[in-house]
């Protein structure tokens, strides 16, 4: 890192600013005071007290209307009466916030039609660290919701303009999970929960538990709080998967059809995981008097998640010959086959002509796991308000990969048996996959000669960041229309890692290659699958390995040292130091009130990696930059208002992109690399919406925004000079090489609109809707226009009826995000095709102290599916996976 200099120069800016004050603190806890000030207000004038869901729409309502920026909110009210099991799930009913579900749950959050990694979340106004739990997963900046469960919040806060004194880091928006604090509850307040879920595609029920005590002295200086939580859940789904194409000139064995393209590969996926997610929350809160509150958060996160997967694969791009052509396509990528034959005496097992059909399984042992610790100290004098708050979040993912194969080709189907004979139709017509067999039992677990991975990888990756932060608010008496100014500043250390070892494992004679096959492992045979998401005509009987079974078989495999071989090019430590100084001022005038102000960053970075002559190579990069920002409210009446916004926002790169890595070839004067170099993503955003409160809870509301990115990030290659080494003869020169890498350049422009509906409709019936349209262009570094925008949906919507009254309460829900780009695979664009979810809840208070609840997700059975892209291979499949519908009955009980 560099030297000391560095933190100086920049303590001394902040004690500089902090002395005229001109900056500001974090936003979060002071602002959510004066939102409840203001609430507390309108509620006082209320003589109904109104609970239940709909006292909950109206509480997200008035933060919405008091507040001093662009955002929107979901309280615990509204998690606990959503059918919804993490934090994502729950955030897919604020307009312009959409997710993605690969896995049935919501893995990652998108903000206003900007990828996942855009936006960053935090837990009480500060970081929190999170790790992956699948190997295919890149780490970004954004945070994994899947591993958080929505019991233990009690709200949900997106922030959509920037203030100055909100932390810095995100072109997207700011997601704040706010945790209860217990002396703003009743002493010895206990809540409990037992819920079970029918899983329909596992035909099983799982258990999930969940509870919270709070309690505080009678004098209500001193409480403490603990909450938990423990969900199980048994996924399985079946899925197609198709990876279009591959050249296939050569192939046409018997001159049966004209075409250069075929599929590499496709296949009938079985993935099984067994997920137990586990929380708690301690929290301890001290307030001698009314100018100083101590508050100390402890949050621990754990998910066990064991999975297996195996994908049952034709793979012409390793087949030689290809025969019985019956069905060719013209793509714009090129004429490509759809439907064919291969025979099994035609595949050699040779290098490249190897793969006529079988299993391809990977079993993986994975227990990522997070904490946050933090404390968080404000003082209020008559002449200013302080805060203080540090802290510390760490997260660790493991993940333990093996894997075993049923590969079959003439070298291996002795095992199975197996004559040569065998015929295998591939028919991709109609836009999904069938596969028939001539010849074969594809049911059979002995059909498949097994064959164990020896080298296996193990993957771990951590992350963790310190940090610490001082506020000042100064109320200005005589400040003409600044009612105050606020100053301060925030310092963070954050390290991001991850390695990966090979080991071998020890496989008995009992399952050697040549011998054995799936039926000696623990397997069952499936019948009934791909009934929606396949041809009529495809497999719906293939061997499954059972979980458990499996899992210990992988443990007997493993070996006590995982950690025996390095994988170099695999290794990278991001070793990031940040401090952010701000200023900001709120200002009122007749009608108008708001706040302007700057924040000022200083980004420090030590990016470590291996490359190809040395290990452990650090590579330096620094830069700053300022972020303005203007919030403004214009009340036009007592129930309209008029709200703008204007800022200049930053996105970190993610880490990956960030590796110091380097790699070559010498002969073919090609290469690939990370760059440390990069800068960030750099975006000027603009709002204006009026937003109408014709009744107590009631909203209607547009909101036009416009984010112009003028620092994008494109993977490309480009030619760049560098000293290599011969590798024939070990010598040192200086050549030209096409290096493809991520680099700053191109822009992009994204705009949109907000319109949003809440009201109660009479006799306990209401409803709350929105919509989001968003509009991107994007330009590359080489002034190429008409490239996507990952992760922007052009139309997102949501819809929630309900009916309630003192005793039951019923909802029907619906939420679509349009179709989006969510990047390459295999060279081409892969698009996320639109989904459309149907949830129901109902609710019924049995005593004053106990509710039963069911609750479905996903009524309708829609499929995730995505495709290759229209300018490719004319939308073709990629994936389709049957998540399935899952039922929830709960029982709760509250004192």
């Amino acid at each position: 890192m560099k030297s000391n200099n560095f933190r100086k120069n920049l303590l001394a800016h902040g004690v500089a600013l902090a002395l005229v004050g001109v900056t500001a603190p974090l936003a979060f806890a002071q602002e959510a005071e004066k939102q409840e000030e203001k609430k507390d207000e309108v509620a006082s004038l209320e003589e109904i007290q109104v609970v239940g869901f709909r006292a909950a729409l109206e509480k997200s309502v008035n933060v919405k209307r008091y507040a001093t920026v662009v955002m929107d909110s979901i309280n615990a009210e509204d998690i606990g009466k959503f059918p919804d099991k993490n934090i994502g799930d729950a955030l897919m009913r604020i307009p312009g916030v959409g997710i993605e579900r690969r896995f049935g749950e919501a893995d990652g959050v998108s903000i206003r039609g900007l990828d996942p990694a855009l936006s960053l979340t935090y837990l009480n106004g500060q970081s929190i660290s999170t790790a992956q739990w699948f190997e295919g997963y890149r780490p970004t900046r954004g945070f994994r919701s899947d591993m958080l469960a929505a019991e233990l919040v009690s709200s949900l806060e997106v922030y959509k303009s920037p203030r100055a004194d909100l932390p810095d880091g995100s072109i997207g928006g700011v997601v704040n999970i706010k945790t209860r604090r217990p002396l703003e509850m009743d002493a010895n307040t206990m809540h409990g929960s037992m819920e079970y879920q029918y899983s329909e595609n596992a035909e099983r029920w799982d258990p999930a538990f969940s509870g919270l005590y709070s309690w505080k002295t009678d004098d209500e200086k001193f409480g403490v709080l603990i909450s938990a939580s423990h969900q199980e859940r048994f996924t399985t789904y079946d899925a197609m998967e198709n990876y279009y194409g591959s050249a296939a000139a050569a192939k046409d064995t018997d001159g049966s059809g004209d075409f250069d393209q075929v599929t590499w590969g496709a296949g009938h996926a079985i993935f099984q995981q067994q997920r137990e997610r586990t929380a708690y929350n301690l929290t301890a809160q001290y307030q001698p008097n009314e100018q100083l509150d101590i508050t100390a958060n402890y949050l621990n996160f754990s998910l066990s998640a064991d999975n297996v997967n195996s994908n049952y694969l034709v793979v012409p791009g390793r087949t030689a010959d290809i025969r019985n052509v019956t069905a060719v396509e013209d793509f714009p990528a090129g004429q490509g086959v759809l439907r064919h034959d291969s025979y099994l005496s035609d595949v050699t097992g040779e290098s490249g002509n190897d793969y006529w059909f079988g299993p391809d399984t990977f079993f993986r042992n994975t227990n990522p796991e997070a904490q946050a610790l933090d404390i968080d100290v404000n003082y209020s004098h008559e002449l200013f308000d302080a805060h203080v708050q540090v802290g510390h979040t760490e997260a660790e993912g493991d993940i333990i990969v093996i894997g075993y194969s049923g590969m079959i080709n003439t070298q291996t189907m002795g095992a199975a048996g197996l004559t040569g004979d065998e015929v295998l139709t591939l028919d991709l017509t109609g836009n999904k996959l069938g596969v028939e067999f001539d010849g074969f039992d594809p049911s059979n677990p002995a059909s498949y000669p097994l064959s164990i991975r020896e080298n296996n990888p193990h993957i771990q990756d951590a992350d963790e960041e310190t940090y610490a932060q001082f506020d000042l608010t100064v109320p200005m008496q005589n400040g003409g229309i600044v009612t105050s100014v606020k100053t301060g500043l925030k310092y963070q250390d954050r390290t991001n890692e991850r390695s990966l070892h090979n080991f071998t494992v020890d496989i008995p004679a009992s399952l050697a290659t040549g011998t054995a096959t799936y039926a000696d492992l623990p397997v069952n045979t499936g019948c009934g699958q791909y009934q929606e998401t396949a041809k009529s005509n495809t497999l719906t009987c293939l061997p499954t390995l059972d979980l458990d079974g499996i899992r210990s078989l992988s443990a007997d495999l493993t070996p006590s040292n995982t950690l025996q071989r390095e994988s170099l090019a695999d290794f990278y430590q991001i070793n990031e130091q940040k401090l952010a100084i701000y200023g900001m001022a709120e200002f009122e005038y007749d009608k108008f009130a708001g706040n302007f102000g700057v924040r000022y960053v200083d980004y420090d970075l030590e990016s470590v990696a291996n490359q190809a002559d040395a290990l452990r190579v650090p590579t330096n990069n620094d830069y700053s930059e300022f972020l303005p920002s203007l919030n403004v409210t214009y009340e036009i009446n007592e129930d309209v208002l008029v709200r703008g916004a204007a800022a200049r926002v930053m996105s970190l790169p993610n880490y990956q992109d960030l590796r110091n890595t380097f790699s070559y070839n010498s002969t073919t004067r090609t290469g690939s690399a990370g760059n440390p170099y990069l800068e960030p993503w750099l975006a000027t955003q603009f709002d204006l919406g009026i937003e109408w409160y014709f009744a107590e809870g009631a909203l209607a509301s547009a909101t036009y925004f416009r984010k112009d990115i003028d620092s994008f990030l494109f993977s490309i290659s480009e030619i760049e000079t560098h000293q290599i080494i011969d590798e024939d003869t070990g010598d040192f020169f200086t050549a030209d090489l096409d290096i493809s890498r991520t680099r700053n350049g191109g822009e992009a422009n994204l705009q949109g609109i907000e319109l949003q509906l809440q009201a109660e409709l009479g006799y306990g019936f209401g409803v709350t809707t929105n919509y989001t349209f968003t509009d991107a262009e994007v330009v590359d570094n080489n002034g190429q226009d008409g490239l996507n925008l990952p992760g922007n949906s052009e139309d997102m919507w949501n819809v929630t009826t309900y009916w309630e009254n003192d005793r039951y309460s019923a909802r029907l829900m619906a939420n679509h995000r349009g179709e989006f780009f969510n990047g390459f695979r295999i060279g081409t664009a892969s698009e996320t095709e639109a989904y459309t979810s149907v949830d129901v809840a109902f609710s019924a208070e049995v005593t004053e102290n106990v509710t039963l609840s069911l609750q479905g997700v996903n009524l309708t059975g829609e499929l995730y599916r995505t495709k290759n892209a229209q300018d490719s291979w004319d939308g073709l499949f990629q994936l389709i996976n049957d998540g399935g519908t899952r039922w929830f009955v709960n029982a709760a009980v509250k004192f």
